[in-house]
């Protein structure tokens, strides 16, 4: 009888250890579902004008949205947006994307926000500004260098992350946009080198992975 309960005791215990893993493993896989291949998390902030964008009513609006997590104050994202403005004021039509940038920064204050507002004016950029003053999405984004860029086909589904973007990352980047986007040259002309060039005159091939 003693020899039962001890059975009936351990094979509780074991089911109350596996509940317990498995429980474990699917937070685990829960909390780290922000990959490729899977629906970006939906978030709500507000842009520098103060007004009000929410990511879930970009869905089927555009072919590509694209989300560039930034600070005005690194130097790698604002060389890495003047970049990108030019990739694509020369390559592809307006129509096709959207360019949303999101500014991380802790407890900004009222002069912050303008000088973020100006700061950008100033560079030219005229994109969608977002003030992540919590941190929470590039938390939700596991966002850990800046800039990261994270391109989001029309149905919100994560397509690419880049980040860091280093100099191989974005050439790469400018190819993966070349080929999803369809790209045609506008009348600026591309520079081009024999050592960079492997297209020939037309699109380059998808980069390996796509």
């Amino acid at each position: 009888m003693i020899f039962c309960l001890r059975n009936k005791k351990n094979n509780l215990l074991t089911v109350l250890l596996i509940i317990a893993f498995l429980f474990s493993f699917y937070s685990s896989a829960f909390s780290s579902s922000f990959r490729k291949g899977f629906p970006a998390p939906n978030f709500t902030l507000k842009t520098v004008d103060g007004e009000t964008f929410n990511l879930a009513d970009y869905k089927e609006k555009q072919k590509l949205l694209i989300l560039y997590f930034c600070n005005n104050e690194s130097e790698n994202s604002i060389c890495g947006i003047e970049e990108l403005a030019e990739y694509f004021e020369q390559h592809i039509i307006e129509e096709k994307y959207q360019i949303i940038m999101i500014n991380t920064r802790k407890d900004l204050k009222e002069e912050d926000i303008t000088q973020i507002k100006e700061f950008w004016t100033n560079k030219k950029i005229s994109f969608t500004i977002l003030l992540d003053t919590q941190e929470e999405v590039s938390n939700l984004y596991n966002i850990e260098f800046l800039p990261t860029t994270i391109l989001l086909a029309k149905n919100l589904v994560v397509k690419r992350i880049y980040p860091g973007l280093i100099s191989k990352q974005q050439n790469l980047m400018f190819q993966y946009l070349s080929y999803f986007l369809g790209a045609e040259e506008k009348e600026v002309p591309k520079k081009k080198t024999k050592e960079d060039d492997g297209c020939d005159d037309g699109t380059c091939d998808p980069p390996p992975g796509y």
